[in-house]
């Protein structure tokens, strides 16, 4: 984690509210693709990311200062999504819709089971991220970097940068290519980083 980073998980566990929205904007997108991954009902990926945040706000002061925020959200993400596929309710809905297969959701389910999501994880995560990024071209890496970390839409970056909007989605492009590969065992993770 940044130094930032650490300042606002310290702002979080004393109950500041701003600081837990802050961290709500941010992870919001990441862990959305990451429970739709194996919910594929979005309203219900909502629910599920929604509640995953309000067990963070409800066990806030349960957290340790050295504590890895990413691996709590995705492991309370993981787990409230693990719920919901044994909920007797929401897998006959699913089971009724004819997009979805029986055998879906077992593999899901098993899928969700065997996913790590501890801190040593999380660090290692972070630290392919940072090796990828740092193998890209500088504007590729600059391209990608205000794409996907400071949210910006690729006519802004082309404006910003003076490049083409089809340059812009070149970079992204290849960008994505080399996160699948070095992160390929990571992806269910990494779905903020390659969807938009």
């Amino acid at each position: 984690m940044t130094k930032n980073d650490k300042q606002l998980f310290h702002l979080l566990l004393t109950g500041d509210e701003t600081s837990f929205k802050v961290v709500y904007q941010h992870f919001y997108p990441r862990l959305y693709y990451f429970v739709l991954e194996y919910l594929p009902h979005h309203e219900v990926a909502e629910d599920v990311v929604h509640d995953t945040f309000l067990t963070l706000w409800q066990k806030r002061s349960d957290l340790q200062v050295d504590s890895n925020l990413n691996a709590y959200l995705y492991t309370l993400a993981k787990n409230n999504s693990l719920k919901k596929l044994r909920d007797e309710r929401y897998r006959q809905r699913l089971l009724q819709s004819p997009s979805f297969h029986p055998l879906e959701l077992e593999l899901n389910a098993g899928a969700l089971m065997r996913l790590e999501t501890t801190e040593s994880d999380f660090s290692e995560i972070e630290h392919l991220v940072q090796a990828t990024l740092e193998q890209l071209p500088p504007q590729c890496r600059q391209v990608f970097e205000l794409s996907r970390f400071v949210h910006k839409k690729n006519r802004e970056i082309a404006d910003e940068l003076g490049l083409s909007v089809k340059t812009v989605e070149g970079h992204i492009t290849k960008a994505i290519k080399l996160f699948k590969i070095n992160l390929k065992d990571y992806l269910p993770l990494l779905g903020f980083l390659l969807v938009r």
